[in-house]
């Protein structure tokens, strides 16, 4: 094949790009080749191994199962158990294959994982179709597959707060919180039209660690623990005490920031932890003066820099001064809400940090300011909230959930864990899903048969020429 390839290389038929896509392809075809081998092997060993007064054999049966390279096809024997009076195949059960399986769970993992992080579970299935040149699941298994990872990760969670006693001890967290809302479809028994609700965010973290990766200063939240529902405020809170208890002892003992917009659900949310703090993000303040003063630069030069240097006092009164001279009077309505919010908010403005050493209480250099709120929010919102989509409930709490996985960096763990045990469940709607799947490649020869990549049977030009070049190569 080398020799081939230099040669063609050479003589101008071949460029980079063309070379690296016969050699990706020839990767593949070696794949098959050798999942291929040595499926067969351990089904050959088995044989020899089995014990023949209750495994009778009968016979050798082709099977196709689609992976994350395609398709990979190989042969495995049938045999007769004379103990329990039913038919087996050794190899499936040596591997946990289910019987009817044809799709690789690495397959419906990448589906879930890019449906978690994509646009859409339309989007999901069209990189699939993308990756094989022809759609091998359709965006309604993926769909059933993501609400049964998001049911698992609910149920597990409720049965850790009722069951784990965090052990974790630290002298301090960080709470981003933030509400964003989420169109849900109508429902039609009940009659109740397409509404928005509500989803409640919470990010607990430890603090922050620079990311090292460049010279402009970047960082990232230690160990953040993600919490969004739907649930009233009240039973909202609960909640999250019951998740931050299972990773952390005496959270009543823990000095906890919170920090978010002035919503009264939020400021009480803080109060309802033994030593929680609440802070007036200073990201929304900063905005607001900056909206109400933007026709006046040189007040405004003085309203920012008394809110940096946390003179509340003198913040104050630079927007009572503007408030009396505006003449405006969308404006000087404007700033008066300003100035009833600083009046009602000004000792949660202060900087958290300043309030803790007015309490001589030691604040590390590294602590940072709090407003990563809105950064937070958006990452669910852009998959939720920004789309022109309606929900229905069921599914916009799933999504949520595997963002938070995701976001947490266990998702991966817990698609392995959950589709391995609804796996027989799923490959019944991966083959009745929406949408037309590959066909399994039907072959009557022996031994190994070679797989086929889709893309190379789709079209006479790009792609499929050149994988259909491929054919007459011998790879070995």
């Amino acid at each position: 094949m080398l020799s081939v390839l230099v040669e063609r290389v050479v003589d101008g038929k071949l460029n980079f790009e063309q070379l690296e896509k016969l050699l990706w392809q020839s990767t593949l075809e070696v794949f098959r080749h050798l999942m291929a081998e040595v499926l067969e092997r351990v089904d050959k060993e088995l044989m020899k191994g089995r014990d023949k007064a209750r495994y009778t054999n009968k016979e050798k049966n082709p099977r196709s199962i689609q992976t994350l390279v395609g398709s990979v096809d190989f042969k495995r024997r049938y045999y007769r158990d004379e103990q329990k009076s039913d038919w087996v195949y050794l190899l499936d059960e040596a591997l946990d294959l289910e019987p009817k399986k044809t799709i690789g769970p690495g397959l419906l993992q990448l589906g879930v994982t890019w449906a978690t992080k994509g646009p859409s579970y339309r989007d999901a299935r069209d990189r699939l179709t993308d990756l094989f040149g022809a759609q091998v699941v359709s965006h309604e298994a993926i769909r059933q597959a993501l609400l049964e990872v998001g049911a698992a990760c609910e149920r597990e969670q409720h049965n850790k707060i009722v069951t784990e006693d965090g052990k974790k001890e630290v002298q301090i967290l960080f709470a981003e919180v933030d509400s964003f809302s989420v169109k849900i479809q109508k429902n039609r028994k009940s009659g109740r039209p397409s509404h928005r609700r509500e989803a409640k965010l919470i990010v607990f973290h430890e603090g922050w660690a620079p990311r090292h990766n460049g010279k402009k200063p970047d960082y990232r939240l230690v160990n953040p623990t993600y919490i969004c529902g739907f649930q009233e405020a009240e039973e909202f809170w609960e909640h999250a005490r019951g998740v931050l208890s299972t990773r952390y002892r005496n959270i009543d003992k823990t000095r906890i920031i919170f920090n978010g917009d002035g919503a009264e659900w939020i400021r009480k949310g803080a109060e309802s932890f033994g030593k929680g703090m609440y802070q007036y993000d200073r990201f929304h303040i900063t905005r607001d003066v900056h909206s109400a003063l933007l026709w006046d630069k040189k007040r405004l030069k003085k309203a920012l820099k008394a809110l940096r240097s946390n003179d509340m006092m003198k913040l104050i009164w630079v927007v009572t001064e503007a408030w009396a001279s505006c003449s405006d009077a969308n404006k000087k309505e404007e700033l008066e809400e300003l100035r009833e919010c600083l009046l009602e908010n000004h000792e949660y403005i202060v900087d958290y940090r300043k309030r803790l050493r007015d309490q001589d209480i030691e604040v590390p250099e590294e602590w940072r300011g709090l407003g990563s709120a809105e950064s937070n929010v958006n990452k669910f919102k852009n998959r939720t909230g920004k789309r022109g989509r309606a929900w229905a409930l069921k599914g916009v709490e799933a999504i949520l959930t595997t963002q938070i996985h995701l976001f947490e960096g266990t998702l991966h763990e817990n698609i392995c864990r959950t589709l391995s045990e609804k796996e027989e469940w799923l490959l019944d709607r991966v083959t009745t899903g929406v949408g037309r799947m590959v066909k399994p490649v039907e072959s009557g020869s022996t031994g190994i048969r070679r797989g086929t990549f889709p893309a190379s049977s789709h079209g006479t030009r790009g792609f499929s020429k050149l994988f259909n070049r491929l054919n007459f190569v011998d790879v070995f």
